[in-house]
């Protein structure tokens, strides 16, 4: 396309968000980004950017629809953790009413989770394999689970077609953030916090529930790989007979793995380092560790529909990207 598309991002102060704004600097013009903060702090992380900075919340729905009505593209990070449906419902109902006047067809990009799918405790193995080409199921998930009255709202967004509508959902994400604000996950921190804490390392019940998992820098990646082949590819999603609006759901995860062996490499590395008077990991029940320590499932299968993006992951598997975060001093 001939012109750069305006864009908001919400979220950008976050971990997975301002990763991504560092790399979407590197092809769009900063004039062009807009992202809404929540406080003056976070606005004067962003503001040396050159991106536009906007203090408020996403709650403050006649804000963002102001927001969005000059928008091409919007990015969604922040809902649904604030906002709810309300403010998803004004995200796409604004951008549809811009789809008839604009020359460029409005892009919505929503985050989910895989938490849409946590199940089973006590880090007892899950064994039920969820694929994101499974619409059908998608559909018949009640909106009680994590994230998904958000997914669905996309996801009817996709199917009717005014506007190309995404999901992306990301499993554990790990490694380094490169944005101006967060550059922390949130699980494998809060293991390491327990384990500083406490002088051990610990996993919940027996270690061996499964989760999927993904780089920050290769998911960062996939959002710019979706951005352009929607932008270059309109037709993509279209409201013909037979489309299905959880076609557009796009699973991240590349690998899994089990929590037993990442947190004992965790408290051998934390260890090493001398931050910590124990090698290993113990067990320790559900709910005594800290928030973000699961003793869930929470994976889908390895996506086959990334390749449509030209996406190829590249970066250090989990294991040797917490060798590499944690080696010694």
């Amino acid at each position: 396309m001939s012109s750069s598309p305006k864009i908001l991002i919400l979220g950008a102060a976050g971990y997975i968000g301002g990763t991504l704004l560092v790399d979407l600097l590197k092809t769009h013009p900063a004039n062009n980004i807009t992202t809404l903060v929540r406080d003056e702090a976070k606005q004067a992380l962003l503001t040396p950017l050159g991106v536009n900075a906007v203090v408020g919340a996403v709650e403050d729905v006649p804000l963002l629809i102001s927001l969005v009505e000059n928008s091409d593209v919007v990015i969604n990070f922040a809902v649904p953790f604030g906002g709810g449906d309300a403010s998803l419902h004004a995200i796409v109902d604004t951008l549809e009413k811009r789809a008839k006047t604009s020359s460029i067809k409005p892009v919505y990009i929503h985050t989910s989770g895989s938490g849409s799918v946590l199940y089973g405790s006590d880090g007892v193995t899950g064994t039920d394999v969820w694929k994101d080409t499974d619409y059908e199921r998608w559909e018949a998930l009640p909106d009680t689970a994590y994230f998904h009255s958000g997914s669905r709202i996309t996801a009817k967004a996709a199917e009717r077609g005014v506007i190309s509508a995404y999901n992306i959902m990301s499993p554990t994400v790990y490694g380094p953030g490169t944005g101006p604000g967060n550059k922390l996950s949130l699980q494998i921190p809060a293991y390491v916090r327990y384990a500083k804490r406490t002088g051990t390392a610990a996993y919940i019940g027996q270690g061996e529930n499964v989760w999927g998992n993904v780089h920050i820098a290769d998911v960062s990646r996939l959002y710019v790989a979706i951005l352009d082949y929607a932008l270059s590819n309109p037709a993509a999603t279209t409201a013909s007979a037979g489309s299905h609006g959880w076609s557009n759901l796009i699973y991240s995860g590349i690998a899994q793995h089990t929590w037993k062996p990442v947190v004992e490499l965790l408290g051998d590395q934390l260890y090493a380092r001398g931050d910590i008077p124990n090698k290993g990991a113990k067990s320790i029940a559900e709910g005594e560790g800290d928030p973000y320590m699961f003793g869930g499932n929470s994976f889908l299968a390895v996506s086959s529909k990334t390749q449509t993006f030209g996406w190829t992951p590249r970066e250090p598997a989990i294991l040797e990207a917490v060798k590499l975060a944690l080696a010694s001093k």
